[in-house]
């Protein structure tokens, strides 16, 4: 029997040494149900032609794409520190700081682009990321953008509370411990759809949605009240977008030298 692309993930996962393989046997235990609903979710697109990942480590949807069969190649800030996985898995993953530089490819170059739990990360210019997103889809090209929901019902709490959607120290700690910034801020549906307006897309597909997780009380009391409330308390933004039309090409912002 044939093994299915999961399992050989997590065959791969396990088989890690170096000191990546906490942080890739947490991320793929806490998100494997998102990472096969995006699965799901691109093969409804049914791409005609290459997919991009931008924003791609742990790599681990990146790899999954790979092994469904799909021609795919990611783009991350530093590949080396997940140069291991790669090579076993056997996928292209191309370095790139996608918002201080431009994206590696020429343009129109892609039937299919991911951006899934970056935009929150995103701390310089989104609106130059999503430009450059707009410039290497083709014409009619699908986006799959996803991000937590700024007003799901754990943010809303942390509000409440007095606390701030995401702990700053922790989050910018991250730049160091993994090697990207945690979450800048994030977003409503309404906000990230004005960046991709603005950037040369209409919206076919807007949800929300929470997966589960794995685990606790506290899971299973948040996945009953996610079933009684209306789904724009959810915790994850689910856009499909398409390139309507070329977007500005805007240059990436730099450093100020003094």
């Amino acid at each position: 029997m044939q093994s299915e692309p999961i399992d050989i993930l997590w065959e791969a996962v396990m088989a890690q040494t170096g000191p990546a393989r906490g942080w890739h046997i947490n991320n793929l235990h806490n998100h494997q149900r998102r990472y096969r609903a995006d699965l799901r979710l691109v093969e409804a697109l049914a791409p005609a032609g290459r997919i991009l990942e931008v924003g791609s480590a742990p790599c681990h949807m990146t790899a999954l794409l790979h092994l469904s069969g799909y021609p795919v190649v990611g783009v991350d800030v530093d590949p080396d520190r997940v140069a291991d996985l790669v090579s076993r898995l056997g996928f292209e993953v191309r370095r790139s700081d996608i918002e201080r530089s431009v994206l590696p490819f020429g343009d129109d170059e892609f039937a299919c682009v991911l951006l899934c739990e970056t935009f929150e990360h995103l701390r310089i210019d989104p609106a130059f990321v999503v430009s450059e997103i707009n410039r290497v889809l083709a014409p009619g090209g699908a986006l799959l953008l996803t991000t937590p929901n700024v007003y799901s019902l754990p943010s809303l709490g942390r509000f409440l509370l007095g606390r701030s959607v995401a702990d700053p120290l922790e989050e910018y700690g991250k730049l160091r411990h993994i090697g990207h910034m945690g979450h800048v801020r994030e977003y409503s549906a309404r906000e990230v759809a004005r960046f991709l307006e603005a950037s040369g897309f209409t919206l076919q597909l807007i949800d929300y949605r929470y997966d589960g997780g794995v685990g606790g009380w506290k899971r299973r009391l948040l996945s009953l009240a996610y079933r009684l409330l209306p789904k724009r308390f959810r915790r994850e933004i689910v856009i499909v977008a398409r390139k309507a039309r070329p977007g500005p090409r805007l240059a990436p912002l730099v450093p100020i030298s003094h």
